[in-house]
């Protein structure tokens, strides 16, 4: 099963896919017409020049029409895979696993998707889930995951995100990627759908999905709107450019393929085992923390084995029990070397406190750190992520940029061998110009420093400026919807 490394895109077409668009509001006759089309091996002409090499085709629903789906997609099967593409069924509802294992395996395709399979079977299947169900422990090369978010500026059909000197609030789905990748060793399939069926899609915002996955080490799997799948029927020349922006965007990160093995250089461990009894606040203080561009690591599973908290300036413990003797033992050395730990109200009481110093918390010393322990259960997400924030100061910030879009976000990450570091800047607006002159900052000192950029060829050298702080500058030229600053200790 070659799907390590491949370019899925969803390939909705057939009886069953009419079926389930018919119960939704605004079906039209052009979307049947269109989804009828897309199940005759003439669509695939379409894929032609493009990066997609694996079709997402839907299988099997538990619906009356999955019989007739299985039959109908059988010329486009064998039709893709005389052009070397990857099919792969996708399997949901209540469905009989090993009736729709088997009758793909008769047809052709070269695996399928089955939600949380448990089971064994001699055909290639690969587990699925959603956020807080992910089978992290499979042994498929990729995950695929539901229940995410469109990328981009939330609220903006709804309104407005935020107040007039808010920070906006975006929508990304990066933050998961981070959580998937500390738990998985496989690629991770960022599953998610354009917002709506009847608005029209700006080829911006396709790319910002690709990059918003792809900065954090993930895959989205491509997925369109039904007016542009509809033009992309009719060779449309616009939503030609608009498949290419797409396909360009995914062969840039895959030109840059050994960015995916960076990890976050953050300076804020967030800790839980992201069990179902804690997904929910846990999961909610990474995402909160991506918005306010608090940079963190994913400091998972503290149940099986003890964290590594080298590098780190604070330790959140998100879960609502204290956790395990071992992982209390390192965290009270992490604090006595000069560490601050925030956590809920289950802690011991180790330290001095400080007096009434905070609203929320009782902040005790202890050696040469800070343990700040919640005088109330762990409620509010925000605030959690706030205190925190403020506790640490931005003193101990890794990374600043200056001029930069306010609806944007920055990951900072390194190498395995801790020679290179990456600064990618992604901005969330759909609309907005790229701002003409920024600058970033970062603590550490390296060397050399190269932007690169979607659109160029090669990257361009960025002069270096040592700054009184002990930091170091570094003045971009123009900063577009995405970039990256590559770094060399």
């Amino acid at each position: 099963m070659a799907l390590l490394n491949s370019v899925p895109m969803r390939w909705p077409g057939g009886p069953l896919d009419v079926a389930i668009r018919s119960k939704a509001e605004g079906f039209t006759p052009q979307a049947r017409q269109v989804l009828e089309h897309w199940q005759t091996p003439a669509a695939l002409d379409i894929l032609q020049g493009s990066q997609v090499n694996c079709l997402v085709v839907n299988w099997a629903a538990g619906l009356s029409e999955d019989a007739a789906q299985q039959g109908a997609l059988r010329p486009l099967i064998q039709a893709a895979r005389g052009r070397n593409l990857e099919v792969v069924g996708w399997v949901a509802g209540k469905v009989e696993a090993n009736a729709a294992i088997g009758a793909a395996k008769e047809a052709g395709l070269s695996a399928v998707a089955v939600q949380n399979f448990q089971g064994q079977s001699d055909f290639p299947v690969i587990p699925w889930g959603d956020r807080a169900h992910a089978p992290f422990d499979t042994k498929a090369p990729v995950l695929p995951v539901t229940d995410n978010v469109w990328p981009g500026v939330a609220g903006r059909a709804r309104g407005a995100s935020a107040g007039p000197t808010a920070v906006p609030w975006l929508d990304s789905n990066g933050w998961y990627v981070q959580l998937a990748r500390a738990r998985t060793n496989a690629q991770v399939w960022i599953v998610a759908d354009p917002p709506g069926k009847n608005e029209v899609i700006p080829a911006r915002s396709y790319t910002l999905a690709v990059c918003d996955s792809a900065t954090a080490g993930g895959r989205w799997v491509i997925s369109l709107d039904d007016a542009l799948r509809g033009a992309l029927s009719a060779k449309e020349a616009t939503a030609g450019a608009t498949m290419k922006s797409i396909s360009d965007a995914i062969g840039f990160f895959d030109k840059h393929r050994e960015w995916q093995a960076f990890r976050s250089l953050g300076v804020v461990g967030v800790m839980s085992d992201f069990s179902p009894d804690n997904y929910d606040f846990a999961s909610e203080v990474l995402n909160l923390a991506s918005r306010r561009d608090m940079l963190f690591r994913v400091l998972s599973n503290p149940a099986r084995q003890t964290p590594d908290l080298t590098g780190l300036k604070a330790a959140l413990w998100a879960d609502t029990a204290a956790p395990p003797a071992a992982v209390v033992k390192r965290l009270v050395t992490f604090v006595e070397q000069g560490g601050l730990l925030v956590t809920g109200p289950g802690w011991g009481a180790e330290g001095k406190s400080l007096g009434n110093t905070h609203e929320r918390f009782d902040v005790r010393t202890l050696g040469k750190g800070r343990i700040a322990v919640s005088k109330a259960a762990l409620a509010d997400p925000w605030e959690f992520v706030v205190d925190a924030e403020l506790l640490l100061s931005h003193a101990n910030n890794v990374v600043k940029l200056f001029n930069a879009s306010a609806s944007g976000g920055f990951n900072y990450s390194g190498s395995p061998d801790g020679k290179r570091a990456l600064v990618q800047l992604l901005s969330y607006s759909t609309y907005g110009r790229a701002s003409e002159m920024a600058t970033a900052w970062t603590r550490h000192k390296y060397r050399s420093a190269r932007f690169w950029t979607m659109e160029s060829a090669q990257p361009v050298a960025v002069p270096i400026a040592n700054c009184e702080d002990g930091g170091t500058e570094y003045h971009l030229p123009g900063v577009p919807a995405y970039t990256a600053l590559e770094l060399e200790a």
